[in-house]
């Protein structure tokens, strides 16, 4: 017996065309329900719950400031079942709103729906709705209704587009963060938090809800150029792409300056990559800079209010401002501070907090020794002995778990020989490019682009460097800790003449050994700490994998 039913209501201006039972208007009236609005011909969708469909359709069309008239919808499925309660239903609106965002690149649908701001949801049946509601659902009825094209949810799941879904459930922290700023948001905030602590989720969740709450706000959304692409097509989906355009640091600051423009708001994502003036760096990320100027000088004087969302351990290159010039200059800024791991762990009782705790202090990143060893010893991590072992580990779990994102990368360890852009690869064929890697009889070569690399068809075949990677999700990653690095009187120094970064080297006049060290092991901090399901590590340097197996008593 089927743990749900749905019913599919016809509509024509807002009223219900079908000829009703009195068992369906009774539930209709009366129970626990999951509705979907729909109008496929204009594409739009609404997802709601509800104790009482029959009065919650009435407020709908009754509703003066809504973005879409409810009258326009063709139709409505209606979701209904015994063992729904409060909690269930409010699981199952976002469970929906998530998903159908993750293929709206596809289905081209609009989401007219609020910001519904849930914390994460716990409750005693919560297992049975997933396994024998929404996914026979999104299978079967909501497939047959031509809302869902694509069936696969495990496919879904690994979607950006699902996984920075302004509609996700909060932690109690974000949604507290995202409140304080909502009331107030023409403060300045550094919000601290470390990798896979929820970031990218935060920043789009605040970006929604800002727009959603006061339309006439001014709101500027910065992210790293791999990313863009991804957070622009989220807010496609909600409605918001003539409000909410998301650029780089460099794109807004210099539209800013053309236009005349001043922002409300200006929310950061990736703030450790803001920049300062750097004679070395690329002239298009410098050029909207003077000499002595940085990126958070320009967006204080072009905006109210600044969201800074931050992890001193990211910045990865010279041009990149330092943890110490970023404590100055927000030294009048609202801290804030998000601690809790989502990313690192996946589905296995590993502690998250304690690997990525580990992995700083096995990097001499931090003294900070209270974290709990056995995470290294999981199923989770594991180093291996060979080039072709790390390789193998990756492509095991590719054949194994298909619908899951499992690459290989590497620090800055190799020069980019396969550049398409050198001269002297002008005109060759890709298959013809040479090779990056050489080792143990393999040949490999790097990320053949930045944006958008993971979801790439041959970076399954590729080596992602550090600005490939930065700020995405892996399932399985294999990661290279090249001879960049080394170890020198216990301590692990950088190695300039490995160093293969053009833009990642301080000037030679000005030339410092531990600040580059300090960008070499902040690339291998990220690098280490992309891994959902499982991380396993190649040290080219025996030095390094001794002392690090040391730190961590592997």
């Amino acid at each position: 017996m089927a743990k749900y039913k749905t019913l599919n209501l016809a509509m024509c201006n807002g009223k219900i065309i079908n000829q009703l039972s009195t068992t369906e208007i009774h539930m209709l009236k009366n129970n626990a329900v999951n509705y979907i609005y729909y109008n496929l011909a204009e594409k739009k969708i609404y997802i709601g719950e509800t104790n009482s469909f029959m009065n919650r359709h009435s407020q709908h069309l009754g509703e003066i400031y809504s973005t879409y008239d409810f009258k326009k919808f063709s139709g409505c499925v209606v979701i209904y079942s015994k063992i729904f309660n409060k909690s269930s239903i409010l699981d199952i609106e976002s469970l929906l709103l998530n998903y159908m965002i993750a293929e709206s690149n596809d289905t081209k649908f609009t989401f007219v729906n609020g910001n519904i701001g849930q914390t994460k949801l716990v409750y005693e049946n919560k297992e049975e709705i997933l396994t024998e509601v929404f996914c026979p659902l999104w299978k079967d009825e909501l497939s047959e209704f031509g809302l869902v094209k694509n069936n696969d949810i495990e496919e879904l799941k690994e979607s950006l587009l699902y996984k920075y879904s302004p509609f996700k459930q909060l932690s109690p922290k974000q949604r507290e963060i995202s409140r304080q700023i909502e009331k107030q948001f023409n403060e300045k905030y550094l919000i601290e938090a470390p990798a896979g602590s929820g970031k990218s989720v935060l920043f789009t969740t605040l970006a929604f809800a800002l727009a959603e709450k006061y339309p006439n706000l001014k709101i500027g959304v910065i992210t790293t150029g791999n990313l863009i692409n991804q957070f622009n097509l989220i807010f496609k989906s909600v409605g918001l792409s003539n409000r909410l355009v998301v650029k780089t640091g460099s794109q807004l600051i210099t539209e800013a300056k053309e236009e005349n423009k001043f922002y409300d708001i200006v929310i950061v994502d990736e703030a450790h990559k803001l920049k300062k003036y750097y004679t070395k760096g690329h002239p298009n990320s410098r050029r909207h800079l003077s000499l002595g100027q940085n990126e958070i000088q320009l967006l204080e004087s072009i905006s109210k209010g600044l969201v800074l969302l931050y992890d001193s351990y990211q910045g990865i290159k010279p041009q990149n401002i330092s943890p110490s010039e970023m404590k100055k200059m927000t030294n009048n800024y609202i801290k804030l501070f998000m601690k809790q791991q989502f990313r690192i762990g996946g589905g296995s009782d590993i502690s998250g907090e304690d690997f990525l705790n580990g992995i700083l202090y096995a990097l001499q990143l931090s003294d900070e020794t209270s974290f709990d060893r056995n995470v290294f010893r999981s199923d989770y991590f594991n180093i291996v002995d060979n080039f072709s072992d790390v390789i193998e580990y990756v492509e095991e779990h590719s054949h194994v778990y298909p619908e899951l994102q499992s690459r290989l990368v590497a620090g800055y360890c190799r020069e980019w020989a396969s550049n398409s852009g050198k001269k002297s690869n002008k005109g060759t064929p890709f298959d013809e490019l040479p090779y990056d890697w050489d080792e143990d009889g393999i040949q490999k070569r790097w990320n053949s682009t930045y944006v958008d690399w993971v979801k790439k068809r041959n970076s399954e075949n590729e080596i992602g460097s550090i600005h490939a990677i930065q700020g995405y999700d892996l399932n399985y990653v294999g990661v290279i800790i090249g001879r960049d690095i080394t170890v020198e009187n216990g301590q692990f120094v950088a190695v300039p003449s490995n160093y293969k970064d053009v833009g990642g080297t301080p000037l030679k006049k000005e030339f410092n050994l531990n600040e580059l060290s300090s960008y070499i092991l902040n690339i291998y901090y990220v690098l280490l700490s992309r891994g959902i399901d499982g991380c396993t590590v190649f040290f080219e340097d025996k030095k390094v994998e001794k002392l690090f197996k040391a730190r961590i008593k592997y």
